[in-house]
């Protein structure tokens, strides 16, 4: 086993990662820093060390992203947000530089051999490792040229480093025998309870909104009205279907090599548009869509592919004129340029940062002019529907409070909901004392709940881990913290206002030798241990960072 593995190591590691990124879906741009290109003010350009690393340059910052994305999906984990991303990345390579500083060493070939088949990624229909389902993982991806040389090598060495360093950060995991005890007795206490709840969307008060009540609640509240800073800007668009005529005729054989490209979608296509075979009439036998049956809509596609490509090109070239050139905003200079590049300022209506996603053109185009300012102020290329566009940075609008008369309908409104909300809680304390005096009278909770117009529900005995699938889990958590007779305050929870009655609860004894005991024991153990080794980690990322970032960060 372990010669095979060093076999396949040896003649299939540097094809691995880059054929892998045909299969993550997972893709993430991590955005600390600056980065230098053709069109950025290079003057501006700053080191952001990271234990080592520069965040803000480009190679080194995509090696790390592929590192992060490659064990990730060796270890069968999914990163489901931009967060937990930067987070992986950023204890990655703290972790790494106090492994470094331990003198903690890489694996021996035999040691790394039994931790690959430790893999996720290469287990097989059984869950245990497959040597199948690995040598099928690198054949289906060797194909690839410009796969980087040993990289799935590197990053199974790291993370077999990265988990020595973790298992001994997280130590046994301390807890008190009072904390199992605890959770034990929440899992088998015993509960006889009901619930009552009031509709809030059904709740209608009467609520009066004169003028003087209104203008009061804006004085208030005035920062809710506030209107966030804004941009000023224009851009330049870059039509595709301007460039048709700079396109030369397509020979058959760029035609057929774009239809290999994209055969799939030429496929898809034909076959949705096929027409139906007319009553009584066969339906053809599958046949295999052939360059010639789509040849029109290839050159077609293909020409539309040039026209972006061209346009793309033009925009780039128009920021890069820019950048080169540094030309001024509003200057001879630039509206020669404008000239000769064929194109003309377009307004864009001014934009708050929350309503770039709000308007027809791309997001990132609007979001960009919010990094722009002082010799920067135009951006990249960036597609939108039909061509490409270069935004030109105009200036802010700085935050403003409008006046009353302009946001009245808005302040009415938030006024009757704010006071729709005290008048219900205050109904939630009526009714509260209400139930009380009923229960108190003698009368069953469910009937002093219906005689009061709320919805009621009782529940038979059941334990907290044997909890009805219909009661609601805030209100179980409730009962936890109640005494037998007691009535909850109202709980507001998904447009509901609920009364939780327990009207009995038994706290069981629990033996020491407890075969449920021992689990939560166990289980608590292993949660301390994980919380010590992820706070460890916290603070190696906390004094990695700039000295800047870590002042904002613990302020």
């Amino acid at each position: 086993m372990i010669s095979w593995i060093q076999h396949h190591l040896i003649r299939h590691g540097r094809w691995i990662f880059l054929s892998l990124l045909a299969i993550i879906i997972v893709a993430f741009v991590f955005t600390i820093g600056n980065t230098p290109g053709c069109t950025t003010d290079r003057s501006g350009y700053q080191e952001n060390l990271f234990y080592g690393i520069d965040l803000n340059a480009p190679r080194e910052r995509e090696v790390i992203i592929e590192k992060v994305q490659l064990s990730a999906y060796l270890n069968g984990q999914q990163i489901r947000s931009d967060e937990q991303f930067q987070s992986q990345l950023t204890s990655r390579i703290a972790l790494l530089h106090l492994a470094d500083e331990l003198g903690v060493p890489a694996p021996s070939q035999e040691t790394l051999a039994d931790y690959i088949t430790t893999k996720n990624a290469f287990r097989g229909p059984d869950g245990k490792f497959s040597a199948d389902a690995y040598t099928s993982f690198v054949d289906n991806m060797e194909s690839n040229p410009r796969a980087q040389k040993g990289l799935v090598l590197l990053v199974l060495e790291e993370d077999y480093r990265i988990n020595q360093i973790g298992s001994v950060l997280a130590g046994p995991g301390y807890l008190l025998p009072s904390e199992a005890l605890a959770q034990t007795q929440r899992n088998r206490t015993e509960f006889t309870l009901a619930t009552a709840e009031i509709n809030y969307a059904s709740f209608a008060p009467e609520i009066a909104a004169d003028e003087t009540a209104l203008r009061e609640y804006y004085e208030n509240n005035k920062l809710r009205y506030e209107i966030p800073e804004r941009i000023k800007a224009s851009y330049v668009f870059f039509e595709d279907s301007k460039y048709a005529s700079q396109i030369t005729e397509a020979t058959e054989a760029e035609l057929r090599e774009h239809f290999i490209a994209n055969r799939a979608q030429f496929v898809a296509d034909f076959e949705a548009n096929k027409p139906e075979p007319a009553e009584g009439e066969e339906a053809d036998a599958d046949t295999a869509v052939t360059f010639a049956d789509v040849r029109e809509a290839v050159a077609q596609s293909y020409l539309t592919e040039q026209e972006a490509r061209i346009a793309n090109e033009a925009a780039q070239a128009f920021a890069y004129s820019l950048y080169r050139d540094e030309i001024k905003r509003d200057s001879a200079a630039f509206n020669e340029l404008l000239n000769k590049s064929g194109v003309s300022l377009t307004k864009i209506e001014p934009y708050t940062l929350a309503g770039a996603r709000q308007r027809a053109l791309s997001p990132e185009l609007l979001e960009s002019a919010f990094k722009l300012g002082g010799n920067r102020y135009f951006s990249d290329a960036y597609a939108i529907e039909g061509g490409y566009a270069v935004l030109i940075y105009e200036g802010r609008i700085a935050p403003e409070i409008p006046a009353f008369e302009s946001v009245q309908a808005e302040v009415t409104a938030d006024y009757k909901a704010d006071e729709k909300r005290r008048l219900f809680n205050e109904k939630g304390e009526s009714l509260k004392s209400e139930l009380e005096a009923k229960i108190a009278a003698g009368t069953e909770f469910v009937a002093a709940a219906e005689a009061l117009g709320l919805k009621a529900q009782a529940f038979d005995t059941f334990s907290t881990q044997e909890a009805p699938s219909e009661l609601n889990r805030s209100a179980l958590q409730t009962a936890q913290g109640m005494q037998a007779g007691e009535i909850s305050p109202m709980l507001t929870t998904g447009g509901t206002g609920l009364f939780v009655y327990v009207k009995d609860k038994t706290v069981p004894e629990i033996a020491s030798d407890d075969e449920d005991l021992a689990q939560a024991e166990e289980y608590l153990a292993r949660f301390a241990a994980y919380t010590s080794g992820a706070s460890f980690a916290n603070e190696l990322v906390f004094h990695g960072l700039p000295d800047e970032a870590s002042e904002d960060l613990s302020e």
